[in-house]
């Protein structure tokens, strides 16, 4: 959790450079563009460099920060540019506007229009989705972006739906999902899931409880968070403003100010009309030392267990401390979301980079800054930037779409304008929702177009695998592209078989 900015920056770098990938390979196919091989050799090796074992869990000294600041900035830089550039060529010209999904799966969710001025969009079938203006750009709630795809909407003026989907009393809201229930310091006390119809906080509990910790580890304070750092506390439930800043067919947002001690706590807080995400972004300005923050939300969940994402997968853990080991599993790292769920109902937290997470009575948490002083006095001592999500769903995260939903917050979709209204495409798809796409990118030697993924519900799995283009031959590879065994084609792709949270690669030849 040490050097939050630098755990930001590593994610945003590899997700961004997958997605400049995908749309390399799909602008070369589509209209010969060059794939960027050099300039995405040396990126990638700066992001790996930067990966080294000092470097990205937050235990250098200071100097190092200064010069990972600069190279992250340059790799958002120079990738952000190559990957608008495909996007202007796929799109092309045309009066519509093009939507890009770089997730593995068909998609519905929230997209970020920019500045375009327009009352709704309308897809192929005719469907008409209202857009919202916002201060930061207008946005619209679409359905059916094609996996590793994109699809064209026509721009309209028709009003699709001036319906307001939302009650707002003081500072109670009711959405198409909720009834939330807020105090005078802006905190949750009751979250009903009116689907479901339960209630998903425990009893007399805050929830977005933001707290902060005296963290003084014992030795290597960039290193350790101890045991005992629960027992000196301070919760931020000072409020300096709160107001309702957006209410509109897609989405109310509600903005709360905080003060802690010497540092600032700002958040968006974003209910969706037709999303069970509930959006925390947030902005602190840290002036502390030795201090932890963590955001609390005790769930209304019966379970021994919680399950953590990691890289290609994810594991379970137990949340209780009947055994010295599970005493000592009391912060646990996962990468894009942890999930709690009994019988058949569950909560998930989802986060866009940040790493650390405890769980004790259903109290989910997760890390957000820990600023100790050595090998570096300043670290975290800075503006922080992120955003979590609660997203409470029916049965447990499996069936409930959590992974999913951990992409679409991680990996927004691309709008551009330009493109023939009622176009669309899939690069490459696949029947099963536990197979997880991951990365299409060109062979490093050039012979074809590597598509890798994996399993994520430790389920053996029979999947067919959809291409968007023809090819005369499919191999199976290792993780440094040495072909093992040939697959057969089927009409539009082929057939695999995966075992639970295998890792497969192919290569395709046009």
């Amino acid at each position: 959790t040490s050097m939050g900015r630098n755990k930001r920056s590593n994610r945003k770098s590899e997700f961004l450079l997958m997605d400049l990938e995908l749309l390399s390979v799909m602008a070369k196919n589509q209209a010969g563009a060059n794939y960027p091989m050099e300039e995405l050799e040396k990126l990638w090796k700066m992001i790996l460099i930067n990966q080294f074992h000092d470097i990205l869990p937050g235990t250098s000294i200071h100097e190092v920060y200064e010069v990972t600041k600069k190279e992250y900035e340059e790799v958002k830089e120079k990738a952000t540019a190559l990957l608008q550039d495909r996007l202007n060529i796929l799109a092309g010209s045309g009066n519509g506007i093009t939507i890009y999904n770089t997730l593995g799966f068909d998609r519905d969710d929230i997209v970020h229009l920019g500045d375009l001025n327009a009352v709704s969009l309308r897809d192929d079938n005719g469907n008409i989705y209202p857009v919202q203006k916002t201060a930061n750009g207008a946005i619209a709630y679409v359905k059916g972006l094609p996996a590793k795809g994109y699809k064209t909407f026509e721009i309209v003026e028709e009003d699709a739906s001036s319906k307001v989907p939302f009650t707002i009393n003081n500072n109670n809201v009711e959405t198409p999902f909720y009834k939330i229930t807020l105090d005078e310091n802006g905190m949750f006390t009751s979250i009903y899931d009116k689907e479901n119809d339960r209630e998903v906080l425990q009893a007399g509990e805050r929830a977005n409880l933001l707290r902060m910790y005296e963290d003084k580890p014992i030795y290597y304070d960039n290193w350790d968070i101890d045991i005992y750092y629960t027992e000196k506390y301070w919760d931020a439930d000072q409020v300096e403003r709160m107001e309702w800043t957006e209410i509109g067919n897609l989405r109310a947002t509600l903005e709360i100010d905080r003060k802690i001690s010497n540092s600032t706590i700002k958040q968006k807080i974003h209910f969706y009309a037709d999303s069970r995400r509930i959006e925390f972004e947030t902005y602190v300005d840290w002036k502390e030392h030795q201090h932890l923050l963590k955001v609390h939300f005790p769930v209304n969940i019966h379970s021994d267990e919680a399950t953590f994402d990691v890289q290609f997968g994810n594991l379970t853990r137990k949340v209780h401390t009947n055994t010295s080991w599970d005493v000592a599993r009391f912060e646990s790292c996962g990468q894009k979301w942890i999930d709690m769920s009994e019988g058949h109902y569950g909560v998930s937290l989802l986060n866009d980079c940040k790493y650390g997470h405890s769980i004790k009575d259903a109290n989910m948490a997760i890390t957000l800054i820990k600023s100790g002083i050595e090998p570096n006095p300043m670290t975290d001592y800075e503006e922080h930037y992120f955003t979590y999500a609660l997203y409470p769903h029916a049965e447990n995260w499996r069936e409930g779409g959590t992974v999913q939903e951990a992409y679409k917050l991680n990996q927004p979709a691309y709008a551009v304008k330009g493109g023939t209204p009622g176009a669309k495409s899939s690069f490459a798809s696949v029947n099963k929702k536990n197979v997880i796409i991951e990365t299409i990118k060109e062979a490093e030697d050039g012979s074809g177009i590597i598509i890798r993924m994996y399993e994520c519900e430790n389920a053996l799995t029979k999947a067919q695998v959809q291409l968007g283009f023809k090819a005369s031959s499919v191999k199976e590879c290792n993780l440094i592209e040495e072909e093992l065994n040939t697959v057969p084609l089927t009409e539009d792709g082929f057939a695999i078989e995966i075992k639970p949270y295998e890792i497969k690669t192919y290569k395709v030849c046009l």
